[in-house]
């Protein structure tokens, strides 16, 4: 996730520190975007070049573009499609709402206006170094260079970026949808994968050159590169470490299954390509792009349950959230409890929701008890106050509460028109609980009013009910 993300050549960079004023709407999109990198793990430096092609789809003229890159990533060159330069601007900064984490943030002027409606191309050039940000509170960001283990990726800021280094624009990001090209060189025992389908890979004496092309339009780039094994069966793929083999053949089976019973609940989804799952060593966290999952090392333990499958699979009938600040209940909240329903059906834990439920109630409970603010905050406000975190606790408590007050069959059709009448345009959190109330076959105002817009919820939460105690109450009311 991203996480809660020119002075010309000869000018060395300059450290600020400042909340910047933009208007997001502003930002031009991005549309396509092609990435060449080579990597030197001699030095262990990156050298970039990308071209990225921006569309103006605001109401109003764009003469700047704004870009963040990694804080030792310096841009050496910027050219228009012509290849003639554009004067730019670079300077080191922190972002506003998450002050701990630095970037390069770099300003292009255009040399032109682009008019709504109206395209354009940017050539960048940049070379550094990257040691993620698990010192500066961003633990699972631990993106670097070496060549046990390279990840390169969007939270890393490890390519160029579009948008300004404040918390409300970096939330922009993940609504942009694009294509992409991706070259990467390496020496030649090392192996390239990305969320991308690979469509050539040359070799030299020394080097290996991958080039991967999106299988769909996404809003980020992953890079792994490591000496990976691949375990294929049908569409999907399961990039492993050699230790764990055994494990990537559960990992398989796992989505598989899982992905079968979803389809048959939820719908296909449009355009299915098969999905990849890329193993990361352990504290890298597990992530999903639209066509692949970055899944961590210890999820590839024979013993372990595979609920991060279970949920990161869910999040493929998600839509896009287009409210400026997200407060990822539709999403994470929706996840959280598949997993659990996952594991009753699949790993016949028969008590799993309810009990994952029970626990998620004792921890809100607790925390808010000791926050006492947080008793005030309803759910829709929590990508606004940063309390994202509890839209998966909190949320898959309601979400578990909606499914047994609505039951499996309206539960299924409201997941499945959902993402079939949206999926291509993206929706908001109200759009969602406007659909959930049309489709259910009950009055579902006071509900959502509880848990959505008002703190009656909260309240019921931290007076002590119980998770059978919130059934029992609903079906009543």
């Amino acid at each position: 996730m991203i996480a809660k993300k020119l002075l010309m050549l000869f000018i060395p960079f300059t450290l600020v520190s400042f909340a910047f004023s933009s208007d997001a709407d502003q930002l031009p999109n991005t549309i396509d975007y092609k990435l060449d990198l080579r990597i030197d793990y001699a030095t262990k430096k990156l050298f970039g070049k990308c071209e990225i092609t921006i569309l103006n789809e605001t109401n109003q003229p764009i003469k700047n573009v704004p870009i963040l890159l990694y804080r030792l990533l310096s841009v050496k060159n910027v050219a228009n499609e012509n290849n003639v330069s554009l004067p730019f601007s670079q300077s080191i900064t922190s972002i506003s709402g998450w002050e701990q984490i630095q970037v390069n943030f770099i300003e292009i002027s255009l040399g032109k206006i682009l008019s709504p409606g109206e395209q354009s191309k940017i050539n960048l050039e940049y070379e550094g170094y990257l040691f993620g940000y698990s010192a500066e509170g961003w633990r699972y960001v631990k993106d670097h260079i070496d060549k046990s283990f390279t990840l390169i990726r969007t939270d890393g800021f490890g390519y160029p970026i579009i948008g300004y280094p404040n918390e409300r624009d970096m939330m922009k990001i993940a609504q942009q949808q694009y294509d992409y090209l991706i070259n990467v060189t390496v020496p030649n025992e090392m192996i390239v994968v990305t969320a991308g389908k690979l469509i050539e890979q040359t070799k030299t004496d020394n080097e290996s050159k991958f080039v991967f092309h999106s299988k769909e339009p996404s809003w980020r780039l992953d890079i792994a590169i490591s000496d990976y094994n691949i375990f294929e069966k049908g569409e999907n793929k399961v990039y492993y470490f050699t230790s764990d083999s055994l494990g990537a053949q559960k990992v398989m089976s796992a989505l598989q299954s899982c992905f079968e019973i979803y389809t048959e609940w939820f719908g296909p989804l449009d355009n299915y390509q098969g999905f990849s799952i890329i193993e990361v060593p352990e504290g890298y966290s597990s992530q999903k792009d639209i066509t692949a999952i970055i899944l961590s090392a210890e999820n590839f333990d024979e013993s372990r349950e595979m609920h991060t499958i279970y949920h990161e699979i869910a999040h493929s009938w998600n839509v896009t959230n287009l409210d400026v600040q997200p407060c990822r209940f539709e999403s994470e909240g929706f996840a959280q409890f598949m997993q659990f329903l996952m594991a009753e059906k699949l790993d016949n834990n028969e008590n799993a929701v309810s009990e994952a439920a029970q626990r998620n109630l004792d921890r809100v409970r607790n925390a808010f008890k000791e926050k006492e603010e947080c008793q005030s905050i309803p759910i829709k406000d929590y990508g606004v106050h940063d309390m994202t975190d509890f839209s998966y606790t909190l949320g898959m408590v309601v979400f578990a509460l909606f499914y047994d007050i609505i039951g499996q069959e309206y539960f299924n059709e409201i997941i499945k028109s959902f993402y079939k009448e949206n999926h291509l345009k993206g929706a908001t959190l109200n759009e969602f609980i406007h659909h959930c109330k049309r489709i259910a076959p009950i009055d579902l105002e006071s509900f959502f009013d509880d848990w959505i817009y008002t703190t009656r919820g909260i309240k019921l939460v931290v007076g002590g009910k119980t998770f059978n105690e919130l059934k029992e109450y609903y079906k009543d009311n």
